[in-house]
């Protein structure tokens, strides 16, 4: 059974048209990210996924089913920005109203309020909610009914450093246990770390693209004296950070770039990066 299936869907808001007879599919579980700057129309795009919004032409398809059969959402769940949000409601109410749309147990909160670390704040109105908590509660709402399907907008907005971890952490745990998810991203750092599959928003049309072919390993490796080692590394691709230098290499020549710095300077820390989805961005949508 296809997952996600996005027949010819145009929509155009004026004269602009921001979807022009676009077509996609998801047929097996995986993690899927939606790329494009502001304005392409990856929001446009989720809203006509989830039925909020109306397209022109063409037709949506869930979990083998029609996108306008209410049914699929015991399977599928649409985690939306926080204007769906009610400011005088605790967060614990909006929990509630779903498990009694959805009919579940109360056993479903708890696991979810567990899961994402949220038990602190659950219970004050969200009207004192920081946009990362609100951020919290939305992804909270989204896998109450533990779907088959998940599509995120912006997930990471708004979150600190180690919930982006947490919410990561989950996600990839998701896909391993058999679960699709669909999310839209600025974050490229955390689709590279989450996915290959990209598709890319732009002029109106989808881009579908398997990046791992632009994947590139970059290290970051912090030294007492980064300038010492400009003669030493001058046969390697390198750049001058601060007290870090930043190399894009293969793994096997990293050995061989720690050696030289070991000559002339000492290595205080190394880190690793993976950037594909960046460097695929820049060429679609740089100057």
């Amino acid at each position: 059974m296809t997952i996600l299936s996005i027949n010819n869907v145009s929509k155009s808001f004026g004269k602009h048209k921001v979807l022009d007879n676009v077509s996609f599919h998801i047929k097996e579980p995986e993690i899927v990210a939606l790329v494009g700057p502001n304005g392409s129309g990856k929001s446009t795009l989720l809203n006509i996924i989830a039925n909020i919004l109306n397209s022109d032409s063409g037709t949506v398809e869930i979990l083998g089913k029609s996108n306008k059969d209410i049914s699929i959402y015991n399977n599928y769940s649409y985690m939306i920005d926080n204007t769906v949000l009610y400011e005088y409601l605790t967060g614990l109410d909006h929990l509630k109203f779903i498990c009694e749309t959805h009919r579940l147990s109360k056993e479903s909160i708890r696991k979810a309020v567990e899961l994402m670390e949220i038990k602190h704040f659950i219970n004050k109105k969200v009207k004192d909610y920081s946009l990362g908590m609100k951020q919290q509660l939305l992804f909270t709402m989204s896998i109450l009914n533990e779907p088959d399907f998940l599509v995120l907008d912006e997930p990471f907005n708004g979150l600190d450093p180690s919930t982006i971890i947490k919410v990561r952490n989950i996600l990839l745990d998701f896909a391993k246990g058999g679960k699709t998810i669909l999310l839209s991203s600025h974050n490229l750092s955390e689709v590279d770390q989450m996915t290959s599959h990209i598709v890319f928003v732009k002029d109106g049309k989808l881009i579908e693209e398997d990046i791992s072919k632009y994947q590139e390993d970059v290290y970051y490796i912090k030294v007492k004296n980064a300038k010492s080692t400009l003669n030493t590394l001058k046969d390697f691709d390198f750049k001058i950070k601060s007290d870090e230098i930043v190399v894009s290499t293969i793994e096997y020549k990293l050995n061989e770039i720690i050696g030289k710095i070991n000559e002339v300077d000492e290595i205080i820390d190394i880190r690793k990066e993976i950037k594909g989805a960046e460097r695929r961005y820049e060429e679609l949508y740089g100057d």
